[in-house]
């Protein structure tokens, strides 16, 4: 069994037998993984609140067949304003769900684990507009996924904006303008 230790943010944390916890975190190094970690649910367990959703972490781990095991964890930031305001954690929470749902699996993507490090900045810095920073999370997110809209053509005519003889409309149901 192969030790690494890696930098992620939790994205999600799934309680597991009587003191134990799954998480899913999103990787520099790996993408998406998900890991056990024994004993986080005992009042002393080494742990602590180090891995709460939303966490950055550096942690040390080591690859299990279907599930990594977590065996150190030290919390490099917490985004703990994320986690106590309603409307910050709605943004934060619609961002940590379009990244798992875009996440294959093994894939690491070091732009995609800054976009969400810097997402998450954001929403905590900020004083409103969190809806916005969520729209533009995930427009960010598709065109690094290669799911670009076409913006600088029509779709169906293939004609260049400049050159339209009459405005185009974005049509969001067709990924492009028309």
């Amino acid at each position: 069994m192969a030790v690494y230790k890696s930098k992620g943010i939790v994205l999600r944390s799934i309680r597991y037998g009587e003191a134990d916890r799954i998480l899913d975190l999103y990787t520099r190094d790996a993408g998406l993984v998900s890991a056990i970690v024994k004993g986080i649910r005992r009042t002393k367990s080494r742990f602590g609140a180090r891995l709460e959703p939303l966490s950055c972490v550096e942690f040390m781990a080591y690859q299990g067949r279907s599930l990594d095991t977590v065996t150190q964890a030290e919390t490099l930031r917490s985004f703990h304003g994320v986690r106590e305001d309603l409307a910050r954690f709605e943004a934060a929470a619609g961002m940590v769900g379009s990244v798992r749902a875009l996440s294959g699996g093994d894939e690491a993507d070091r732009r995609v684990f800054n976009l969400l490090y810097n997402g998450l900045d954001t929403i905590e810095g900020c004083d409103s507009g969190f809806d916005a920073v969520e729209a533009a999370f995930g427009l960010k997110l598709s065109v690094l996924a290669g799911y670009a809209p076409q913006l600088d053509a029509c779709l169906v005519c293939e004609t260049d904006l400049d050159a339209a003889p009459q405005p185009l409309h974005f049509a969001p149901g067709f990924g492009g303008v028309l």
